[in-house]
């Protein structure tokens, strides 16, 4: 196989919009748990966020745990359904959308990776990173060819015949990342994707996320209590309180600054 050169992204219109996802007004609530029947409380998680998410972007998110940034990544990703508010990826309202269109919409569209890769034990990290194509009805042959592409970019070459019980936990999130990219997504949803590695193999995978941003032109949101790739990337929006503000370098919270070697 010649060297892997990654699909040129889609080219856009001159017209095209920069901005790639918003959020409006977007607001998620639970039922207080043992709450007595006719009880209004509820516990909010999100409270009226306004957000926008340009093409190409790489945003961190960062917070506390327990603040629902899981839960914010979910329900922009549309995982999960908003209490309220809408969903905007390409203009398209996404939670408008009948469920079968709203499914096809998310494999077509985006991307996910999770801290725990997901990947099924039965399968190679070939057939791994093909099951997105076969959904889409792509035939068996084609989605292999794509699978291992997209594995012999992220570093895989030789390994698209292991199994997950077979590879290390970095080499098993690259097949997760290779995944999530088969059909060329607009965005990629990362909730702690490194938050299961060793520092070692966390800063390889962290490279690798802002290299394919820089050559597919992919949008990455990342929830992350990694305070390296958070920096690392381009813009870092912080969650508390249930809503989210943009936070510069200069004034990031302390729990959220890169450490700074002793003097």
């Amino acid at each position: 196989m010649a060297d892997p050169t990654p699909p040129t992204p889609p080219a856009q219109s001159e017209d095209a919009t920069p901005v790639l996802l918003e959020a409006r007004a977007l607001s998620k609530s639970y039922p207080v748990p043992g709450r007595k029947a006719g009880d209004p409380r509820e516990l909010v998680v999100l409270k009226g966020i306004d957000l926008v998410i340009q093409r190409a972007e790489m945003t961190s998110i960062v917070g506390q745990s327990g603040v629902g940034k899981s839960t914010l990544l979910q329900v922009l990703g549309t995982l999960d359904q908003p209490s309220s508010g809408q969903v905007l990826i390409g203009g398209v309202d996404v939670f408008s959308l009948p469920p079968a269109r709203l499914a096809a919409f998310r494999n077509e569209k985006i991307g996910f990776v999770f801290q725990f890769h997901h990947l099924l034990a039965e399968f190679t990290a070939a057939e791994n990173a093909m099951l997105p194509l076969l959904i889409a009805g792509d035939k068996p042959k084609r989605a292999l060819e794509v699978a291992a592409h997209h594995l012999e970019f992220v570093g895989l070459k030789d390994r698209m015949r292991h199994k997950p019980g077979e590879l290390s936990g970095g080499e098993a999130q690259r097949v997760a990342i290779a995944r999530a990219l088969v059909r060329t997504p607009d965005i990629v949803f990362a909730d702690e994707p490194t938050g299961n590695l060793d520092t070692r193999t966390s800063d390889e995978i962290h490279d690798l996320l802002v290299d394919l941003n820089g050559r597919l032109g992919t949008a990455f949101v990342v929830v992350t209590h990694n305070v390296k790739l958070a920096w690392l990337l381009r813009r870092h929006l912080l969650l508390a309180n249930g809503v989210v503000r943009e936070l510069r370098d200069d004034e990031a919270p302390e729990e959220f600054l890169p450490k700074r070697d002793a003097a």
